[in-house]
């Protein structure tokens, strides 16, 4: 889900790109908003004068579903009675924290895992020299939360209400065991989590092939499969983790929308029997930089698009089926294959599927920090 720095000056900080929404509800604390605006590429800085012509509830509506943080500089009790009428889950709330007008404190008050809000507050305290505070359990006992350890790992939890379940596991001291084929993933979960000290250290075990025990609390299970058997057992104890490693190569029409690109997505994962969860980013030429369908299913899935010239993708070797209509129109004998492999610097593991205005490839890129 972040890292945490322990730096004194604004300007030292690295800027994040995260969408942030500050609203000072007073003139004294609009100073120390645009300060903690200057933290971020993508900030909007309310005025308090703004806010009281155009209403602090109205705003804060229409910023619910379309920000990652807002900053609230005044009373817990003003943000609280804001936000209150749009609260539905820890996987889809915004971060929400509040400061107070004179910079003494900087408030982790909603999704503070999965949102970001409690590493959101040690960046916005480094920054201010305020203090942040932070209430989640096992941040209080100094442990590491699941949602950090699948965040280190790149991760995605397919199933939110199993944070509950293994939180508890870990809080009461385990064991917690960690299921992943892959070593250098499984490395770098196991050092993140060495970094709380030993008795966090004690509390996981990390391996390659689930072997079920009495004793276990909890189950992380990594894997792709979007069919995956776990035993009856242990299914309420058993949380699925999906890795976000696949590169969906496309080759489209002009004019394609954003859902006919996610049932093409859906269809070849399907065939390569891999969860949705698992799709990294999308790779195409670089004529279609304005397929608005495209940027806008990249932006729902929350993917990134790489682009690549018609002479990048007729460098890659391999047999790919032409089509005389796309190299006239394109000068690339091929698209979705060729673009698969360059983006994921590795071999296809689902060939091109087509829908009607769609097509899609598949490779899986390797592990990277």
């Amino acid at each position: 889900m972040g890292e945490s720095e322990n730096i004194k000056s604004a300007s030292a900080i690295k800027k994040s790109a995260m969408r942030v929404n500050i609203l000072p509800v007073t003139e004294r604390g609009a100073a120390l908003g645009r300060t903690i605006g200057a933290l971020f590429t993508e900030a909007e800085v309310c005025t308090p004068k703004t806010l009281k012509a155009g209403g602090l509830k109205k705003k804060v509506k229409s910023l619910w579903k379309s920000t990652d943080a807002i900053i609230f500089i005044g009373a817990t009790g003003i943000a609280v009675r804001m936000i209150a009428p749009h609260l539905k889950s820890k996987a889809t709330d915004p971060a929400v924290l509040v400061a107070d007008e004179t910079g003494n404190f900087v408030i982790s008050l909603v999704s503070g895992h999965l949102g970001g809000a409690n590493e959101l507050a040690k960046r916005v305290a480094a920054a201010t020299g305020a203090r942040p505070v932070i209430t989640t359990a096992t941040d209080s006992h100094g442990l590491p939360c699941i949602e950090e350890i699948a965040g280190r790992g790149g991760l995605v939890i397919e199933n939110v209400k199993k944070i509950k379940v293994v939180n508890s596991a870990i809080l009461s001291g385990g064991p917690v065991v960690i299921v992943d084929k892959s070593p250098e993933r499984r490395r770098a979960m196991r050092e993140f989590v060495a970094t709380f000290g030993p008795k966090a250290d004690g509390i996981f075990t990390f391996v390659a092939i689930v072997a079920p025990k009495d004793a276990v609390r909890a189950y992380v299970v990594v894997t792709s499969e979007a069919d995956v058997e776990v035993l009856q057992p242990l299914r309420r104890s058993t949380m699925l983790l999906r890795p976000k490693e696949y590169v969906a190569g496309i080759g489209c029409r002009r004019g394609v929308s954003a859902e006919e690109v996610r049932r093409a997505i859906r269809k070849a994962m399907k065939s390569a029997g891999l969860s949705p969860l698992t799709l990294n980013r999308i790779a195409t030429i670089d004529i279609k930089r304005d397929e608005e369908g495209l940027a806008e299913f990249a932006r729902s899935a929350g993917v990134e698009i790489e682009f690549f010239s018609a002479e990048e993708l007729n460098s890659v070797k391999g047999v790919f089926e032409a089509s005389p209509m796309v190299l006239k129109v394109t000068g690339a004998k091929a698209v979705a294959e060729p673009a698969a492999i360059i983006s994921a610097r590795a071999e296809l593991c689902q060939e091109k599927i087509k829908t009607k205005r769609v097509t899609v490839a598949l490779a899986k890129a390797p592990f990277t920090l």
